[in-house]
């Protein structure tokens, strides 16, 4: 009988030890699935923003959206995205009211000079007295690296003590190395949307996205009244026969350098065709004014000496002005008059600045 109970307690000491180790094996293995699952989560979600990214690469507003996808995924209180401009951090995105550079800078200084991901805990509040962050007890902060340059950070507040850990760094790094990918991409497609726009040679845009433009500022009806300047610069054939096309090349690029220094900000110049250039003027509320600016303009470009090499050549250039809406409500009739008073100043002497005959009345 004593060998039985032995035996029993044997086993019974057996089983409990291989039920603690089996119950410990499947503690950690739980544990390991939940990890599985939040990092299955967290990948889910960075393949996630990273087609979110590609596919509004070119919308302005990629980085606010960018910084709204933060705080529904980590579920802050406050997200920010900080880029590096003219070696400054600047406030890019934000959800935050009070967005004052100072008090990153001020709070995590030795970490934003080192340019290293953070972590900070504190059971009372990270920012002190701050009275618009005294709720916040738990922040991470990542820098945006591409290719080992610094661009900037995104910093995420919580206000739950304890809420970020070492584990959120790789996550949130993933999203940065995306923000770092997607400003690359994006400033590359800038640049390759404007070259779309502008004349190769001359860096300046094209006629039809001048042309599309002053037709959408009359759709829009932004503009009471503008000016479109068209000009021809005055025996340009013979410039080419007598001096080759390089020195030809040479007086556009010169010409328009100049006109760019004579038109105001808001005004734009674009090529219209082989040496024949168009200006949109924003304010063309004198007709007056807008005479005296294109006369000015004609003067310096008869003034100014094109040098290349061992030639140089003084120029001139004949200049045609219609008015919207004076002379037209549309960009045909507009383009169609302006034309015609370059063609008269040319026909008439060149070198000069003609208006249309409704505008020359209005202007006498």
């Amino acid at each position: 009988m004593k060998d039985y109970k032995d035996l029993y307690i044997n086993l019974l000491t057996e089983f409990e030890t291989y039920q603690n180790f089996a119950e410990s094996q499947i503690q950690i293995l739980n544990e390991k699935n939940t990890k599985l699952e939040k990092n299955l989560d967290a990948f889910f979600n960075v393949v996630e923003i990273s087609k979110y990214i590609n596919s509004y690469l070119s919308n302005e507003n990629l980085i606010p959206m960018i910084n709204d996808m933060m705080i529904g995924i980590l579920g802050a209180t406050y997200s920010s995205i900080y880029l590096k401009e003219n070696g400054e951090l600047t406030v890019k995105a934000t959800n935050s009211i009070a967005n004052n550079i100072n008090i990153l800078e001020e709070t995590f200084l030795r970490e934003i000079q080192n340019e290293n991901p953070f972590v900070i805990n504190s059971a009372l509040s990270i920012f002190g007295c701050i009275k618009s962050r005294s709720d916040i007890h738990s922040v991470i902060g990542v820098p945006i690296k591409l290719r080992e340059k610094f661009m900037g950070y995104i910093v995420v507040e919580h206000s739950l003590f304890n809420f970020f850990t070492n584990d959120h760094i790789k996550f949130i790094s993933s999203i940065a190395n995306q923000i770092g990918i997607a400003i690359e991409n994006s400033l590359l497609y800038k640049k390759i949307t404007e070259s779309a726009k502008k004349d190769p040679l001359l860096k300046i845009y094209h006629r039809k996205y001048l042309i599309d433009y002053m037709r959408n500022k009359i759709n829009e009806g932004i503009n009471k009244r503008f000016a479109v300047v068209m000009l021809d610069l005055d025996d340009f054939k013979r410039i080419n026969d007598s001096y080759g096309h390089l020195f030809g090349d040479e007086v556009l690029m010169q010409t328009v350098k100049l006109l760019e220094k004579s038109i105001g900000t808001e005004d734009i110049l674009a090529r219209y065709g082989g040496e024949e250039l168009i200006i949109y003027i924003k304010d063309a509320s004198s007709i007056e004014e807008v005479y005296k600016k294109v006369n000015t303009i004609r003067e310096k470009v008869s003034n100014n000496i094109i040098t290349f090499g061992n030639k140089s050549k003084i120029i001139t250039a004949s200049f045609g002005i219609s008015f919207y809406p004076l002379d037209g409500d549309n960009i045909e009739e507009l383009l169609y008059i302006a034309d015609e008073m370059l063609y008269e100043a040319k026909e008439t002497g060149k070198n000069k600045v003609l208006l249309s005959k409704t505008c020359s009345s209005a202007y006498i």
